[in-house]
């Protein structure tokens, strides 16, 4: 996965960058605009609780704001802020709904600036028009992972904790658990100092692609995808081990012992299992519909070609 990931990544930054340099060297038209507008759709997650990239339980709305600066007609300055959900569920595949049975959702806000690089021109004067074009650049986004908790005083876990103690849990049955502050994985212990506690504000590389359609001298609308690869494995909450639930209670609480496993397994059989895969960290995508209104800058010196 990682292999295909740096490849994607790479490519898309060949592509600008022989884009820009080709067209540093042609006459064009030094034609300037700016463009504002909103972009709809739907963001989704590739991690550890889905099987496949394109997911489509995993896919939630998405909607935020758009802005395009283009100095030349090849290369856009783009920057976009965007609100959407993701989530992933063990319970949507047969296979690993008693094993693990983990699942989350998050709020997302994505924040990217990026640099788009135009395949093709075409005359201000043109009345419609297709632009296919590629773009990568940086993005920071935010992300809070949940997940509702079950009291379960018959499951594994109320026999494995200390008697009494998973019982103090009973009056929040069915509450959204924010699951960062917990350390499901022993993050912050002195057995796991290795694992550090995850920040909920990150950065990611976009990349991503996508096509504008000219429908009048003002008006473009477009079909806009990208996937940002991010640079933690715990958008879900999910990537190493699972660790002994009394130390997790004795450190954070039973409602970390009882969010870190969730599964209909007794706990001896999953300790120090894998948890997650930490090999590959988590990626999102948005994929939105963009209506935008272009204001010109100054005229063009000389006709294209």
């Amino acid at each position: 996965m990682k292999k295909i990931t740096v490849k994607i990544i790479f490519s898309v930054f060949l592509t600008i960058a022989l884009g820009v340099q080709s067209a540093s060297a042609q006459r064009w038209f030094k034609s300037s605009s700016l463009e504002f507008g909103l972009i709809g759709g739907f963001s989704h997650y590739n991690g550890d609780l889905v099987k496949t990239a394109f997911e489509s339980r995993a896919m939630k709305p998405s909607f935020g704001l758009i802005t395009r600066y283009s100095p030349q007609q090849r290369l856009t300055i783009r920057l976009s802020a965007q609100y959407g959900q993701i989530e992933g569920r063990d319970d949507w595949y047969e296979d690993r709904s008693e094993t693990r049975n983990l699942s989350f959702e998050s709020d997302l806000w994505d924040f990217t600036g990026a640099l788009e690089y135009n395949f093709k021109t075409l005359d201000r004067r043109a009345k419609s028009g297709v632009i296919p074009y590629v773009y990568t650049g940086f993005s920071v986004f935010k992300f809070n992972p949940k997940a509702e908790f079950n009291y379960d005083p018959s499951g594994q876990m109320a026999a494995y904790l200390t008697p009494g103690v998973y019982g103090e849990l009973a009056d929040r049955d069915g509450e959204m658990v924010e699951l960062q502050p917990l350390g499901t994985e022993g993050q912050g212990t002195t057995e796991f100092n290795d694992r550090k506690r995850y920040a909920l504000t990150q950065v990611a590389i976009p990349v991503g692609a996508g096509f504008k359609f000219k429908l009048s001298h003002n008006w473009i609308v477009g079909v806009d995808y990208g996937m940002r690869f991010t640079f933690t494995d715990y958008m879900d909450d999910v990537s190493e081990t699972y660790v002994d639930p009394q130390r997790l209670t004795a450190q954070y609480g039973p409602m970390s012992a009882a969010m870190a496993d969730r599964s209909e397994v007794l706990h001896d059989e999953l300790l120090n299992n894998r948890r997650g895969d930490p090999d590959d960290n988590d990626i999102y995508g948005i994929f939105g519909v963009t209506i935008m209104y272009r204001i010109y800058g100054n005229r063009p010196s000389c006709p294209t070609f």
